[in-house]
């Protein structure tokens, strides 16, 4: 997974699908800042089997409606632009990321995937905070389709609606494959 924070404007960008085209020069991973904060032994997101986060899950809202509209419908906003498919399915995270809170989540191990089982189906959470922030019960899990096979998981801010993504929920492979979530590419430039 691409994960980005560009430390000059504090601004971040998670890939969540595979990119269709190739990151610019500034952003490539041989660039990246990130070795001279972190060390190389932390540069990787854990996998974990756990198949009790459904109890956390649970103890969560879940929205009838999905992200999208929810959006559309002014019910939420976004923090800044999340980039949607044309079926609602969520592409990429556009998000406030300053260099410090980047660092401290790849250093401590923030950005972590799961596998477990919900609903009577096997799902990978991939969380972008860490598990107190992402596995909090005020928080809602929205679909990003009517098919109910993703989700994202969202903090409210209290402040205008505005939410922010905490981790993704997904049994598309297809669109969220397991080997690209695993492979983290933490791209720091600055």
């Amino acid at each position: 997974m691409i994960i980005t924070c560009d430390a000059y404007c504090s601004m971040g960008y998670i890939y969540l699908q595979v990119p269709r085209k190739e990151i610019s020069d500034y952003q490539s991973k041989k660039d990246s800042k990130i070795t001279d904060y972190v060390d190389t032994s932390c540069l990787h997101i854990p996998y974990e089997v756990d198949l009790n986060k459904d109890m956390l899950l649970n103890n969560m809202t879940l929205s009838e409606h999905t992200y999208q509209s929810a959006v559309r419908n002014q019910w939420i906003d976004e923090e800044y632009c999340n980039d949607l498919d044309d079926e609602g399915y969520m592409v990429g995270i556009e998000l406030s990321l300053p260099k410090d809170k980047f660092v401290d989540y790849v250093k401590n191990g923030a950005y972590r995937l799961y596998q477990t089982k919900w609903k009577e189906r096997l799902y990978h959470v991939a969380t972008f905070d860490f598990h107190d922030k992402v596995f909090d019960s005020q928080h809602v899990i929205y679909p990003l389709s009517h098919k109910q096979d993703a989700y994202v998981i969202v903090e409210n801010t209290g402040r205008y609606n505005v939410v922010w993504i905490k981790a993704l929920l997904t049994a598309r492979d297809d669109l969220y494959p397991l080997d690209y979530l695993c492979d983290p590419q933490f791209i720091l430039s600055e």
